[in-house]
């Protein structure tokens, strides 16, 4: 992957991004989403935002070799924290990290959302968690997409600012408010392999000798709501 070539993940972040007069990517590595984004006309300054040295070094190396030094900038940071208000930032992107992080990062960054930017993020995992904290914060999501890349499921999204009460319910915050709407073969192909990860699992508790209750009981309860959202007949 390169700055020219996106990985399938990626690309799927890139193409939910509006087009935006600042964007800040966090978490940017070797800055080669805002790279891409700049290289296509999507955006019109970047900020690659990193909190560990060595890929704060790569995301300068890589607007050096872009020659993207006018348009873009690394900053080391943690989290939000490479965001000023004169940045007039009016979309993030944070890609590649677990929803708890995520979350935490917009968290501890609330400050720094006051103009309420656009907020596109990936989460590897507890998605559940980062779009609750979206509904709580009067975001919603207007932009979902789910991508099969290097052996792994991975599932991006986009929220806007609405200014009004944002409630899902738990169906979309497990499973995502759009990507039910349209049940997409990538989409049904996750949680397929869940589900047979949990009836497996099932299997394993229910014939354990502590025949754990609680586990045992929310095991049962998972499938059951994956049964419901692959059943063609609801």
């Amino acid at each position: 992957m390169d700055a020219k070539h996106l990985s399938k993940r990626m690309q799927a972040v890139a193409d939910l991004v509006p087009k935006s007069n600042n964007v800040a990517d966090i978490g940017s590595d070797h800055a080669y989403l805002p790279a891409y984004l700049l290289e296509q006309g999507l955006i019109k300054h970047a900020i690659a935002g990193e909190v560990v040295d060595g890929p704060f070094k790569n995301a300068q190396s890589e607007i050096i070799s872009q020659n993207l030094s006018h348009v873009m900038e690394a900053r080391l940071g943690n989290g939000l924290a490479v965001i000023e208000p004169s940045d007039h930032v009016d979309t993030i992107t944070i890609a590649g990290m677990g929803g708890e992080l995520i979350t935490d990062i917009l968290e501890r960054g609330k400050a720094k959302l006051t103009n309420h930017p656009v907020l596109v993020l990936q989460a590897n995992v507890d998605e559940n968690t980062l779009r609750k904290w979206l509904a709580n914060h009067q975001y919603e999501i207007t932009g979902e997409d789910i991508v099969y890349d290097a052996g792994h499921f991975y599932e991006m999204f986009r929220a806007e600012y609405v200014n009004h009460p944002v409630s899902y319910t738990r169906e979309e915050l497990d499973f995502g408010p759009l990507l039910l709407q349209n049940k997409t073969a990538t989409f049904r192909d996750k949680w397929n392999e869940k589900l047979a990860k949990n009836r497996f699992i099932l299997d394993k508790l229910v014939n354990s000798k502590s025949h754990p209750a609680t586990k045992i009981s929310k095991t049962k309860t998972m499938i059951t709501e994956i049964e419901g959202v692959l059943d063609d007949n609801r």
